[in-house]
């Protein structure tokens, strides 16, 4: 109205007209403001209820692991004795002890637990020594006090928990106490979390593996489960020690006791230590060796410390696996070589496992290190931390493993079957494989040039549980049998299928490459499957830890190793027939490479492989015919997921690479890499007498480099899809984007240059439809090698 009052040119009706226009507008405007107030009603409603739903499930949730915590609290402190007895200064209410009859099936560990008397494990004399774990309270408020007190615990202040189960040599990784509730280190985490233990193949140590609990749980709400589990990070750092006294009697150190104290003081095998080693039945002691440094490694790495008390420190990676090793005393070691101390699978030498109970130190990795690799002054102070009168309690008065058993090496336990032919093997031909078995542990000579390691499983979840995986026994047979055609001489599985299922495996599928395939029947589960990304981020022990056990088991015996998937396949072009051969040329252009790496970037199934959903199935949710990724029995999964989103040389990759390595250079491996190597391992003297240059920061860069991927090998990564990842596949592949969000692939045609911008993408024409194409073909694989694998897939067809 304004505007018409300073506009007199206007007619009356355009006037009337643009008014009622006007009034129209304002009550159409004041609708759709109505119908917003609703909207925004509506929503607060919904939201609030989702907020209160969220409330009662944190509440419940809270209460459940309440109650969780009560029961084992109940379970642990079962048998009481008087509550005000005081021992040693303190006043002990209540003495736990628990007995794990290890009921153990074939693919899982299961623990029925019953209390027994608090002094019959002191007491009762046993044919067959029983692995036992002995559970001591931890205060942590001591750690405060300096110099830190010595502790005063009894043997009769122990908690016991027995795992009778744990018997059999070649089930012995399937029936060790890892899975939640049995592992003792929920209960002592000074305790490390042991995943497998065996000798090596010389027989002068005995090799653990062990995870760090810790990091399992990270976030932040996660406070007190880290403050709980500090001990358990503690282990990675050494501790020197001093015997202070001795009553050897019959080479046997019956009655020594060991000092907390300085490099300087220590003994020449006390300097970097964490646990006391008793062998029985000898009783000898010797103190365990870490296999390599870890705060050193930090140091190397060029950060400023290996753990934080805080717990936010998982992405060193190299703190995840706790490697070290006991040496076995030289009176037992011909013994364990041979393995002839294991009499029908059951061990008859023992070695007990006893931490040396220390604060974790947190700070920078030279705060203290030994004068092997850190010529400098330390600055962690031993006389203010320890004092020199810090005498550990005896060994029956500490908390501890014990009689963990020693088994047969590796090459005896896990032998050959097609040379030893295991079914109809008599006593003498499997005496005379494993005393050539001994014999190549003893020369140090390689049995193999190429072996491969995998962690797998018949199904699993997706990294934070998002989506079921089924394929595995296919994906694993045609896997076994392109690397089988690519020049492997041997394939270790460590067989996952135990941590989903107490029926499956995966020895059916294994069982068809005699000779070929060593499975390794591996159920400990992952004790967090989240993402990387969340806040409590994942840790995939179970997968870390069978790394490592394949590697310190079996690649000693190999020049080579290759740890990675059964959805990866390492492919080698014209050049080559084979990866043995790639090998060799590389070890003679340039000897000193220790490390073959694969870039690794998703591939895409291609279209015309694949078939269509219905619109109204669950994963498609009716909005548009989705794909069914499941491949068909005469298809293989190389040529279905020949399809990369570049040609080579690639350059958008992701940074998990895969290798292949030789493990005697590779210390720690860590899924896509080289955490710790015999070069980053060695301090600044051991370089210098030997000729090397050392810098602070190593650079991994002069022992390892990338395959050529147009004239040597490339890796194709067929990593599954599913059903919903492709509901809007049809969509997708009608727009022209910038990134490319289909997960579904349609091939460039064979001769068309890589475009430079989109404006140069071109549709084709796939399964009936026009579509833009996303993805390149390797030529050579189409051409050469899933021809060569469907036709040995169609002779020896998955029973």
């Amino acid at each position: 109205q304004q505007y018409f009052q300073s506009s007199p040119k206007h007619t009356v009706w355009q006037k009337e007209l643009c008014l009622q226009q006007c009034q129209t507008s304002f009550k159409m405007q004041l609708k759709k403001n109505k119908e917003k107030s609703r909207c925004t009603l509506k929503f607060i409603l919904v939201s609030s209820m989702a907020i209160l739903m969220m409330l009662y499930m944190t509440t419940l949730y809270v209460i459940i692991a309440k109650r969780r915590a009560e029961n084992d609290a109940a379970l642990l402190n079962e048998n009481t004795v008087s509550p005000n007895k005081k021992t040693g200064g303190r006043t002990n209410s209540k003495t736990k002890t628990i007995t794990n009859n290890a009921n153990i099936s074939s693919s899982r560990t299961k623990a029925d637990s019953q209390p027994v008397s608090a002094k019959e494990p002191h007491q009762q004399q046993r044919d067959v020594p029983v692995l036992t774990a002995y559970i001591e309270d931890i205060d942590q408020s001591e750690w405060k006090i300096k110099p830190l007190p010595a502790r005063k615990t009894k043997a009769k202040d122990l908690g016991v928990l027995e795992f009778k189960g744990v018997s059999s040599c070649k089930n012995l990784p399937e029936q060790w106490p890892i899975d939640e509730p049995v592992a003792p280190t929920n209960k002592d985490p000074f305790l490390p979390w042991i995943h497998d233990v065996f000798p090596t193949a010389d027989g002068k140590f005995i090799q653990f593996v062990a995870q760090n609990k810790r990091r399992c749980q990270t976030g932040t709400m996660k406070t007190e489960i880290k403050k709980f589990f500090q001990p358990n990070v503690a282990l990675f750092q050494h501790v020197p020690i001093k015997r202070i006294s001795s009553d050897k009697g019959g080479g046997a150190n019956k009655n020594t006791r060991y000092r907390l104290t300085s490099h300087e003081e220590a003994d020449e095998d006390g300097v970097e230590t964490r646990f006391i080693c008793r062998f029985k039945p000898s009783m000898e002691e010797t103190l365990s060796v870490f296999n390599f440094n870890y705060d050193f490694n930090t140091l190397r790495k060029s950060y400023k410390a290996t753990f934080t008390e805080e717990g936010f420190d998982n992405h060193m990676i190299w703190s995840s696996q706790l490697l070290f090793r006991c040496p076995v005393p030289p009176s037992l070691q011909e013994e364990v070589r041979l393995g002839t101390s294991v009499i029908n699978d059951y061990a008859s030498l023992f070695v007990d496992l006893i931490p040396i109970r220390t604060p974790p130190r947190y700070g920078h990795p030279t705060t203290y290190l030994p004068p092997r690799l850190f010529s400098e002054k330390n600055s962690w102070n031993v006389q203010k931390e320890w004092g020199n009168k810090h005498i550990l309690p005896a060994i029956e008065d500490s908390g501890r493993w014990e009689n963990i058993p020693i088994c047969k090496p590796s090459l005896m336990t896990y032998p050959d079957e097609a040379e030893l032919q295991l079914e109809t093997a008599d006593d003498a031909q499997i005496k005379e494989n494993e005393t050539q078995m001994a014999s190549i542990g003893q020369s140090g000579d390689k049995k193999h040039e190429l072996i491969a390691c995998t962690w797998t499983s018949a199904s699993f979840r997706t990294r934070g549980g998002r989506t079921s995986v089924n394929d595995g026994e296919m994906r694993l047979f045609q896997w076994l049998t392109f690397n089988k055609l690519v020049g492997f001489d041997h394939v270790y599985i460590y067989d996952n299928t135990g941590a989903f299922s107490h029926t499956m495996s995966l020895k059916h599928v294994t069982d068809q490459f005699p000779g070929f395939v060593t499975r390794v029947n591996w159920p400990a589960k992952v004790c967090n499957n989240n993402r990387g990304n969340v806040d409590n981020k994942g840790e995939r022990s179970s997968q870390y830890a069978a790394d490592a056990s394949c590697r310190l088991r079996f690649g000693a015996h190999s020049k080579w190793l290759a740890s990675f998937d059964t959805d990866e396949y390492l492919v080698p072009l014209e050049k080559y027939d084979n990866l043995k051969q790639l090998l060799q040329e590389v070890e003679k252009e340039d000897g000193n490479i220790k490390m073959l790496k694969f870039q690794s970037k998703r591939s895409k199934p291609r279209i015309q492989f694949l078939n269509t959903i219905s619109p109204d199935t669950r994963d498609c949710k009716k909005k548009e015919q989705c794909i069914d990724p499941a491949i068909s029995d005469d298809q293989s999964f190389l040529e279905v997921y020949n399809c990369n989103l570049e040609k080579p040389p690639r350059k958008d990759l992701q940074p998990a690479e895969k290798l292949i390595y030789q493990p005697d250079f590779v210390l720690q491996f860590f899924v896509h890499y080289p955490a710790v190597t015999a070069l980053s391992a060695m301090g600044k003297p051991e370089a210098r007498k030997k000729g090397l240059k050392w810098f602070t920061r190593y650079n991994t860069g002069q022992c390892n480099r990338f395959v050529d991927e147009t004239t040597e090998a490339t890796m194709l990564h067929t990593k599954a899809i599913v059903s919903k990842e492709t509901k809007f596949y049809r969509s997708s592949l009608s727009k022209l984007e910038f990134k490319d969000r289909s997960s579904v692939g349609v091939e460039f045609p064979p001769d068309a240059e890589e475009p430079k911008n989109l404006d140069d993408v071109k549709k084709v024409k796939a399964d009936g439809e026009w579509f833009y194409p996303n993805c390149y073909p390797v030529e050579w694989i189409d051409k050469y090698w899933s021809p060569k694998l469907n036709e040995q897939l169609r002779k020896n067809k998955l029973g």
